[in-house]
């Protein structure tokens, strides 16, 4: 029997992922994948199994050898839900992955590495407790943080060594994936000797090692405020991202990103009310690039207009109700917004 180098990824698919880091992780996913292929160790052993967290966790790739492998669609979900990955994990592992016995050598350690850019939604001690007592043990989590909004503090009780990535972005997030792939081809070389940190390749220039007794101040004001939004054209939905000016308390309008139809599903994860004239900055619908928006008294959804082309009633997108607009109350409300 071959014996399987377990890997398993763990990736944050959350809110704040949408747009340009999301692809970027897809792509990195798909060139880590490629290159594996390629390596005559990595094919020999490896298996890889990607399981991704929002609102819920998900195994969006079950355990496979590397050379089937075939890198799966990922998609933006509300919530940071890490604590039900390490969960899934552990289920997972006791599937996948074959004890060693009497008579037989089992599976090498597993390999995990969880990549986010934020913070976890849910509890996490009790599930990272169970996994700590799954067999056969794990070799070294690697918690992989991106940007500045990464509660290091909390990866640090959750990964064996924490590595800080500057930002989300397409060039960053592509040094860390040639890094994992390097890291897997090194592992799948010696698998019987769990990877290290001295193992691994060397960190390159944008990506640190955390020190666990000094990890980054974490700031627990929300930095990032995501609000759930219907075009009112095409009644497709999207996010509206605001960042939090922490001198003083306001937010200013960032961008806005499409999301899939079944994006509400899963529900959310509710931030503390926020009024909105504390929100700064035009909008922009990406569907009809409305630079406005107004929230339904009703339901108390959030749609898109057009300043240039104001009418006096207008019809909410998502529960379809005839409104009378005011426009001399626009700052006067508060809105829900959510964080992940």
């Amino acid at each position: 029997m071959t014996r399987k180098l377990p890997v398993y990824l763990l990736l944050d698919t959350s809110e704040s992922m949408a747009g340009e880091a999301l692809e970027s992780v897809e792509i990195g996913v798909h060139k880590t994948i490629s290159s594996l292929k390629k390596n005559p160790y990595a094919l020999e052993s490896v298996h890889l199994s990607i399981i991704t967290f929002a609102a819920k966790a998900k195994v969006v790739l079950p355990f496979t050898e590397i050379l089937a492998v075939n890198p799966p669609a990922l998609s933006i979900k509300p919530g940071t839900s890490l604590g039900a990955a390490l969960d899934l994990l552990r289920e997972s592992i006791l599937k996948d992955v074959t004890r060693t016995t009497r008579e037989e050598k089992g599976d090498f350690r597993p390999l995990v590495f969880i990549l986010t850019d934020g913070q976890p939604t849910d509890d996490w001690r009790g599930p990272l407790a169970r996994l700590k007592e799954v067999k056969p043990r794990l070799g070294h989590i690697y918690g992989v943080g991106c940007g500045d909004e990464v509660d290091f503090e909390t990866l640090g009780q959750i990964a064996d060594v924490s590595i800080q990535v500057e930002a989300a972005t397409s060039d960053s997030l592509a040094k860390f994936f040639v890094w994992l792939t390097d890291s897997v081809q090194s592992a799948s070389v010696s698998p019987d000797t769990p990877l290290s940190l001295e193992k691994t390749p060397p960190l390159d220039k944008g990506m640190n090692l955390i020190d666990k007794n000094s990890p980054p101040k974490f700031h627990p004001e929300t930095v990032r405020l995501h609000f759930h939004a219907t075009c009112s054209k095409t009644k497709k939905h999207y996010l509206m991202r605001y960042r939090h000016d922490l001198t003083r308390p306001v937010y200013f309008f960032e961008r806005s990103f499409a999301v899939p139809e079944d994006f509400f599903a899963d529900g959310s994860l509710k931030a503390p009310a926020t009024d909105a004239g504390s929100l700064l900055g035009s909008s922009d619908c990406p569907y009809c690039h409305g630079d406005a928006w107004g929230k339904c008294g009703f339901c108390g959804h959030i749609f898109c207009l057009d300043s240039n082309n104001l009418q006096p009633e207008v019809t909410c997108p998502f529960c379809e109700t005839h409104l009378t607009l005011d426009p001399r109350n626009d700052a006067n409300f508060s809105v829900d917004g959510s964080v992940g």
